[in-house]
């Protein structure tokens, strides 16, 4: 192999490894345990928003429930306050009628970005 493409090949490396770095830390607020509860004809999802980043402001914990055939069949939403560099909080969403609800996804909301949307 020659020289300058040996180089090359260095540069590019060390290029993905700084992309993989900064991309590991982009988002600080981490979801963790999250889970599907049932109780009496009724479901609900609960977890807990974990900041491994800096203090935030006011944020948002969508919950978005699909039945079996992938068809979103409702939302819920939860604010959490300010959430302080290291703070875990455990959040719940509210109890819902159980229709057929087989699955849920969960997106963090941080409110409007400074472009406006």
């Amino acid at each position: 192999m020659r020289k300058s493409a040996l180089i090359v090949l260095l540069v590019a490396l060390c290029f993905a490894g700084y992309v993989f770095f900064a991309l590991v830390g982009t988002e600080p607020v981490k979801v963790d345990d999250t889970r599907l509860v049932r109780s009496g004809g009724q479901v609900l999802v609960e977890g807990e928003v974990r900041n491994t980043g800096d203090d935030t402001g006011p944020l948002q914990v969508e919950v978005h429930y699909f039945n079996r055939d992938g068809q979103s069949i409702g939302k819920d939403v939860v604010s959490v306050d300010r959430l302080r560099h290291g703070a875990t909080v455990h959040f719940k969403s509210s109890p819902r009628a159980d229709d057929d609800v087989a699955d849920f996804s969960i997106y963090l909301n941080h409110g409007r970005n400074p472009y406006g949307n």
